[in-house]
């Protein structure tokens, strides 16, 4: 418990570090104050893929039409609910579509904050996105992309919920303009990103085209796609920063 209380610590520094002094509007908020929670519950996603398409291999499919119907339900009512009330917190903050700041809208941001915990809560939800395929056999749905996406998304709401809870993360955290936001943490997504573009353009290792038999398949489609929309991306985030200044 000792060794693990210890490397917890080690990571919440390292985090610190490199992104500077945590808001601390969120401290105490569930799953927020350590990062572990997060990284083992992503690990946690990626072997129930290995070991759920292990056990159905040689079972039959199932159909989990109720369960699926009651989960499209429960997350269609709660992006419902984000959505109003990140309007109406918005709203109350008079926040600016172009440039917003971290504490320019006193209650209203730490509104903004908890529906933006709720998202960030609603990516560890969607994990059974996968399962459920996995379930239903499926496979063809479980690509690297799909899996990348919904286990990437976790832990940089999670980032972004510690440093960047409301403000322009409000909009598309991704896009933060605020200076008092550090470097690593306005550029870490779009870095992030092109990861499946790395991994599909240049990695020729066997066991990643065995396991993601669509790696080269997608490699060109996907690069020209994304080179053009990063373009706009930066020259966007440029042109806030001098807004800003």
């Amino acid at each position: 418990m000792e060794l693990l209380k210890a490397f917890d610590d080690e990571i919440n520094a390292f985090l610190v570090n490199m992104f500077g002094p945590r808001d601390s509007r969120v401290r105490g908020w569930f799953m927020l104050d350590s990062y572990l929670p997060t990284f083992s519950l992503t690990v946690m996603y990626l072997l129930s893929i290995w070991l759920g398409n292990k056990f159905m291999k040689n079972r039959p499919a199932l159909s989990l039409r109720s369960i699926l119907t009651l989960y499209n339900l429960g997350i269609t009512l709660l992006s419902m609910y984000m959505l109003v009330e990140l309007i109406l917190s918005s709203w109350e903050g008079g926040y600016n579509l172009q440039c917003q700041d971290l504490a320019s809208a006193g209650e209203a941001d730490v509104r903004v904050a908890k529906v933006l915990w709720w998202y960030y809560f609603s990516k560890l939800i969607e994990f059974l996105d996968t399962i459920f395929f996995v379930l239903r056999k499926k496979t063809s749905q479980i690509t690297f992309l799909h899996v990348y996406h919904h286990a990437s998304m976790f832990n940089i709401w999670w980032c972004v919920l510690n440093w960047i809870p409301c403000g322009q993360s409000a909009v598309r955290a991704h896009h933060h303009p605020h200076h008092e936001c550090c470097r690593e943490t306005l550029w870490l997504p779009l870095r992030v990103s092109d990861l499946p573009i790395f991994l599909h353009a240049y990695t020729s290792h066997p066991v990643l085209k065995f396991l993601f038999p669509d790696i080269p398949k997608k490699a060109n489609e996907e690069r020209d796609r994304r080179v053009t929309s990063r373009e706009r991306s930066e020259e966007w985030i440029l042109q806030s920063l001098l807004h800003c200044s």
